[in-house]
């Protein structure tokens, strides 16, 4: 019987270590079991932070570079995923949870920025120049099909991508995308 309770105060003792060394990363270190994901296509790093238990929380572009945090769902342990031109970079711990409850909520593909409402319909060569006017930032073009394109832009006040889909020369749709359309 006693055998069996310092067997058991020894295993608590050894969970609750484990537990609390997760949370003990210190701020910038890198996310070893993440590491494979160095250089990966962010698109498809996002699909695999998702298959591993991490939510997208928000992203920011800085220079030629893009921020998102990501918590662990587990854990709730904040990282920081730098991507640059189109592919992961590094995948750090941040200081705390509070960077990842820093950013805007995620926002809902397919929703329309409110401030572009009234662009759909608006010929595209003249557009362009009131998108960024309104403080949108051209990031690249994406043909879809033979009479269509679509156009991704940095929202200036947020830093969300938005996608917009022209057609004959006129944009059709406008609506916010997942951050890493934003990509060079």
């Amino acid at each position: 019987m006693k055998l069996h309770r310092v067997m058991s105060v020894l295993v608590s003792s050894l969970i609750l270590a484990a537990t609390f060394s997760a949370y003990a990363q210190n701020a910038g270190d890198s996310v070893s079991e993440l590491e494979d994901l160095v250089d990966v296509r962010g698109r498809d790093g996002e699909t695999e932070l998702q298959q591993r238990g991490y939510q997208y929380r928000w992203a920011e572009s800085a220079d030629d570079a893009v921020y998102s945090y990501w918590t662990q769902a587990s854990t709730g342990q904040c990282i920081t995923v730098r991507t640059e031109q189109g592919r992961y970079v590094s995948l750090v711990y941040t200081g705390g949870t509070a960077d990842c409850d820093r950013g805007d909520p995620p926002t809902v593909s397919n929703t329309s920025p409110p401030a572009l409402q009234d662009m759909v319909g608006a010929r595209a060569g003249q557009a362009e120049a009131e998108l960024q006017r309104r403080g949108y930032s051209y990031r690249r073009n994406e043909r879809i099909s033979n009479a269509s394109v679509a156009s991704f832009w940095i929202e200036g006040n947020s830093g969300r991508c938005v996608e917009i889909v022209t057609a004959d020369g006129r944009y059709e749709d406008i609506y916010y995308v997942d951050w890493h359309h934003c990509e060079n």
